[in-house]
């Protein structure tokens, strides 16, 4: 069986009339062409081959091309067999077999002469054929982009089971973090009632006692009052001879009981209560100022329950890993000290929000310091157990970027000025993963400022209504 084979338009077309060959003849010159457009170029005077311009004698008449004519009511039955109906021409009636480079528009073959005269044409299937290519060329873009809509499309039910599970890790985190804070908050609440308990046991000793001296000074009197009433109620020589030793007993020497300082101390234990929990509770909450966000990084890392630190599931990886702090920066002054291993291999600064969508590492768009490991060129006192420390210090009103060695106690590079603009989140670039990869923000301090207000006296006098 024989094969199946395409045959190009312009191959089976006539160079005078530009359609399909009807009774190709073959001239001596090897070129074909109809015999009907042979015979009308006779009649016009033209001897020559309209292709090479080789002169056919008028007096012979060439054969039939057969294996041509074949080919071309091949080609015919084909286009039988495809289908399809032809327009006609509006102006003549005729089927639109060329095509008008020009004009670009489809014409019949008396539009030639008509309207696009000496208008480079071309056989409509040409035209067809180059047109498709050039609209396949430019749906190439689309279709892949399509692709990629699918491939996204595709992931759905992946992500979704993600999402599923960052709810229910992250749900779970929340109520451990709350289960401490109620923890703490218990302990503080039994640890104050406690305290108030025992001011309570002491107070009411301190009463004790000093009601028992109360008691002891009461029977004193008593016992003195009682002897004076006596010596009152004798005969008047007998009162009267102890007059005076009765008098001095009147003179009280003993003192007025001492009852204060026994209360509760309601303010030392109500008085800003909630602020002094507060204040005791910053022993155990930590704040770090950069916290990683995990959807901006690559699969391989893992990352701490507090996102404050990474490391690699993979002990060597060739493919980088780019991994952004959670929030950008605008305005104003801010650090953050990274701890990371000495052979770690990681470049630390900031970048343009527009990295964390497509990151690129394009220099316009970041401000970096890199790490490539080893310790060739780094001061021993840099390094505490096998761990390096970098402040990286962000001015964004003065857009200058600091980076200081915090173990060496000295700063590598000063007030570097940066020209990204945005807001600027904090980056780290692994550029190859290994088993140094050990990175963590450290926690800042918590200081509490209590700012003094001033209480501004005037001398000027109200204003009398």
């Amino acid at each position: 069986m024989a094969a199946n084979f395409t045959v190009s338009v312009d191959e089976i077309s006539c160079p005078v009339c530009h359609d399909i060959f009807t009774c190709p003849v073959v001239l001596s010159c090897s070129h074909s062409l109809c015999k009907d457009c042979l015979q009308q170029c006779r009649t016009a005077g033209f001897h020559k081959c309209p292709l090479c311009q080789r002169a056919c004698p008028p007096g012979t008449e060439p054969p039939v091309n057969r294996a041509l004519k074949n080919l071309c009511e091949r080609f015919h039955l084909e286009q039988e067999v495809a289908g399809g109906s032809e327009t006609l021409c509006g102006r003549h009636g005729e089927k639109l077999k060329l095509f008008c480079l020009v004009d670009k528009q489809p014409i019949c073959a008396d539009c030639v002469p008509d309207l696009h005269d000496r208008h480079k044409c071309c056989h409509l299937k040409v035209a067809v054929h180059d047109h498709k290519t050039r609209m396949q060329a430019a749906l190439k873009p689309l279709q892949e982009k399509l692709e990629n809509f699918k491939k996204i499309s595709e992931t759905r039910d992946q992500k979704l089971h993600h999402i599923k599970s960052q709810v229910q890790q992250t749900e779970k985190q929340i109520k451990e973090e709350f289960q401490e804070l109620h923890q703490f908050l218990r302990q503080e609440e039994a640890a104050r009632i406690a305290a108030l308990r025992a001011e309570e046991i002491q107070r009411s000793q301190t009463l004790s006692r000093k009601m028992e001296e109360v008691v002891r000074k009461m029977k004193a009197l008593l016992t003195t009052v009682k002897a004076i009433e006596q010596e009152m109620g004798k005969d008047d020589v007998s009162f009267l001879q102890n007059y005076n030793a009765t008098m001095k007993q009147t003179q009280c020497t003993v003192q007025d009981p001492d009852v204060s300082g026994v209360l509760i101390d309601v303010a030392k234990h109500l008085g800003n209560l909630k602020f002094q929990v507060w204040q005791t509770m910053t022993g155990m909450v930590k704040h770090t100022p950069v916290i990683l966000d995990p959807n901006t990084a690559g699969p391989v890392l893992i990352f701490s329950k507090d996102l404050t630190s990474v490391t690699s599931s993979e002990a060597y990886s060739t493919d980088a890993n780019t991994l952004f702090g959670s929030q950008g920066f605008s305005s104003g002054k801010h650090q953050w000290d990274v701890e990371f291993h000495r052979y770690a291999l990681v470049d630390i600064g900031i970048a343009e929000e527009c990295q964390k969508e497509r990151w690129s590492n394009d220099k316009h768009h970041v401000c970096t310091v890199r790490h490539c490991g080893g310790c060739d060129n780094i001061d021993k006192k840099s390094v505490r157990r096998g761990m390096l420390m970098i402040r990286v210090l962000l001015d964004c009103d003065e857009k200058t970027l600091s980076f200081f060695d915090v173990y060496g106690n000295k700063t590598f590079q000063t007030d570097c000025r940066y020209t990204l603009t945005g807001k600027l989140f904090p980056l780290f670039y692994f550029f190859e993963i290994n088993n140094y990869l050990n990175l963590k923000i450290l926690p800042a301090k918590i200081k509490v400022m209590q700012k003094k207000v001033k209480q501004v006296v005037t001398d000027k006098k109200p204003e009398k209504g």
